[in-house]
């Protein structure tokens, strides 16, 4: 059915197919996530293939997910190690800060909450960014931290809006934790993969070299280049990196997509 060209009838495909594809990334991302330790590659894959759906729209999610996952196992996890170490730690200071200060009146513990409060939130805020950014961009993991926390620094009204729906994401399941589970592990975290998949993808693309003849080449071909490149940072020797990075470039670093670096 169409009125004045309109064809609602497309419209409806379209939705009901991205409806589709949230619902296998969403159940993809649980079931993958099970094991525990996994849940970085899962976090990684999750941002990959909504990064690429987006890009492509074609609908082989569960085909992106795997690949994604596969290839970042390892590195994934071990920053999803150092990142849940990290949150814990700071989550324990704030709590023995604020109990300090609530139990005992304790004056030290006033301005102690205000620092760990801080650091909690730049942790938080860093976590945000370093698991797409090991989505599209092969590099160390020190790297692709430092890389996070510029790029959460930069676009901080971005950071304060992914911050601001993870609170929302927190309370629902602070307020019912069944519904909460059982919604998010059917659709939700398919559509907050899709919603902030297509913010990064926003912050990434004034790194992105995509040239006019080059405007329908896979998004795995993109690169993210470098403003003051250094040769002791580059990961793959191999790879082929412009001299000339970006004018609005902040990392120290020339890094190729993960499709085209083999280790």
């Amino acid at each position: 059915m169409s009125v004045d060209g309109f064809n609602y009838d497309n419209i409806l495909i379209k939705m009901l197919n991205r409806l589709g594809d949230v619902l296998i990334l969403s159940l993809t991302f649980v079931l993958f996530s099970l094991p525990i330790v996994t849940i970085g590659a899962s976090i990684t894959a999750l941002y990959y293939t909504a990064m690429k759906s987006l890009t492509l729209e074609d609908g082989y999610i569960f085909k992106f997910f795997v690949k994604s996952f596969k290839e970042n196992l390892k590195q994934s996890t071990i920053i999803w190690l150092i990142s849940l170490g990290v949150l814990t730690i700071l989550g324990v200071d704030v709590w023995f800060w604020v109990n300090q200060w609530k139990r005992f009146g304790t004056e030290a513990a006033r301005p102690m909450i205000v620092v760990s409060v801080v650091l909690l939130s730049l942790a938080v805020m860093i976590v945000l960014y370093v698991f797409p950014l090991q989505a599209k961009f092969e590099n160390k993991i020190k790297i692709q931290f430092r890389n996070a926390f510029l790029l959460a620094i930069k676009y901080f009204p971005t950071t304060i809006l992914m911050v601001a729906i993870l609170a929302v994401v927190a309370w629902m399941f602070y307020y019912n934790i069944i519904l909460a589970i059982i919604g998010f592990g059917f659709i939700g975290f398919g559509i907050m993969g899709f919603v902030f998949g297509h913010l990064m993808l926003k912050c990434f693309k004034p790194y992105l070299e995509i040239g006019k003849e080059d405007e329908e080449k896979d998004p795995d071909d993109w690169k993210l280049e470098d403003e003051e490149e250094s040769e002791e940072d580059i990961y793959d020797e191999d790879s082929d990196a412009d001299d000339d990075g970006d004018a609005d470039a902040m990392v120290d670093e020339s890094l190729e997509d993960t499709e085209n670096i083999e280790e």
